[in-house]
């Protein structure tokens, strides 16, 4: 069994752009874990989510219903989204309280499909507080089809910045459903994450000009401050990448920095 050291589970918040796959991530890395034998906590934190796959030991859904929010206060579904928020946050004291009474290892976090509605409310620095922001990280997925040009890309990497600096947690950055990505086009982002030279180039031939200068000295600062750099591949269909989230974790909360092949191994065994 793969167990993470602290006694209350660390959190992990899926982040990313809407349609990015975080559903699909809690999901596939709920299941991934149980062939662990990793007891993994899935929360949704969405209001909005019509339905979610995974087994979810909270659902923000049965404190706040976002169709009774838009009927109450005259909303549309943006500003009950806003507002479902806020009154989540009016609630973390009792929210942290029945996570941290949950037994399991590891929790993860559905956030909800709009990045800025996590990501750019006081609502959010609150609930993260509660859960207890020393053993709080990010994951943040970066979508494959905006990642194939290099403007797409380059905003991405910024937004990933962005939420990282507004939260201050750590942030690692992954390639959602890279599965759907042809060979080359992976390729291409990879190395766009890993050389910034390449992807100045392709930014210059893209666009050019004072935009792309400011782009790029604002990706040279982020570069030096970033605790985890590089773009990670990622697939909840194919279950690609999921031993790197759980490595990340370890690397933070548990003290194995090296347990990549550890998991792998395991796997192998257990298939045999």
């Amino acid at each position: 069994m793969v167990g993470l050291d602290n006694a209350s589970p660390p959190v992990l918040f899926v982040v990313g752009t809407a349609g990015a796959g975080k559903s699909s991530l809690v999901t596939a890395f709920q299941r991934w874990s149980r062939f662990l034998e990793t007891e993994v906590i899935a929360v949704n934190l969405d209001p909005g989510a019509e339905r979610v796959h995974y087994d979810a030991e909270f659902d923000v859904r049965e404190l706040i219903s976002l169709a009774e929010v838009m009927d109450e206060y005259d909303l549309g579904p943006n500003g009950a989204q806003i507002l479902a928020a806020d009154l989540v946050a009016a609630q973390a004291e009792d929210v942290a309280e029945q996570l941290h009474a949950i037994s399991g290892e590891l929790i993860v976090v559905d956030t909800p499909g709009q990045v800025e509605l996590f990501a750019f409310r006081e609502a959010s620095s609150h609930l993260i507080e509660q859960l207890g922001k020393e053993q709080a990280a990010i994951i943040y997925l970066f979508d494959p089809m905006l990642s194939r040009s290099p403007s797409g890309f380059v905003s991405q990497m910024l937004l990933s910045s962005i939420v990282e600096f507004r939260l201050g947690l750590p942030t690692k950055n992954f390639l959602s459903k890279s599965d759907l990505l042809q060979p080359e086009d992976l390729d291409r982002i990879l190395e766009w994450s890993e050389r910034l030279e390449s992807l100045e180039f392709a930014l210059y031939k893209e666009a050019g000009g004072q935009r792309t200068e400011f782009a790029i000295n604002q990706l040279r600062l982020m570069q030096n401050f970033s605790q985890a750099p590089g773009l990670t591949p990622l697939s909840s269909e194919l279950e690609d990448g999921m031993a790197d989230i759980l490595t990340f974790a370890q690397a933070l909360f548990g003290g194995m920095g090296d347990a990549r092949d550890g998991f792998a191994q395991d796997i192998g065994n257990e298939r045999q």
